[in-house]
């Protein structure tokens, strides 16, 4: 009966890297999805046209920026240069409002379902 010992040995790394592995196995239920979740997510839907209209647009008028800007480094077309550098500015200052108007666009189709769901949140509902 001397040779029956208790042993025990605790390592936080060992154990936190088995429950991280442990995890990857364990089946996730999805929830259906809470009220507020789906707020946020018609929230998203709505502001992404709006985002991406004025991203792309401002890309663009960066472009054409670095185009009139390479040709007017080039002094022998430095006149077309600047009316396109100049271009290329007027467009990239256009990124704002063509964003708000996309933007807005986007609101109103959503608009219905938004205030209905924020009504039903706040009602408790």
């Amino acid at each position: 009966m001397g040779d029956d010992k208790f042993t025990y040995s605790y390592s936080p790394a060992v154990n936190d890297e088995v429950d991280r592995i442990t995890a990857k196995y364990i089946p996730v239920k999805k929830k259906g999805g809470s009220d507020l979740e789906q707020l946020r997510k018609l929230d998203r839907r709505a502001e992404l046209p709006g985002t991406m209209a004025g991203i792309s647009v401002g890309l663009f008028g960066v472009l054409i920026l670095c185009v009139g800007i390479g040709l007017v480094v080039s002094y022998e077309h430095l006149i077309s240069g600047l009316i396109i550098g100049a271009a290329g500015l007027g467009i990239a200052a256009a990124a704002t409002p063509v964003s708000r108007a996309a933007a807005k666009r986007s609101r109103e189709k959503y608009r219905d379902e938004i205030l209905a769901l924020c009504e039903k949140i706040k009602s408790g509902n």
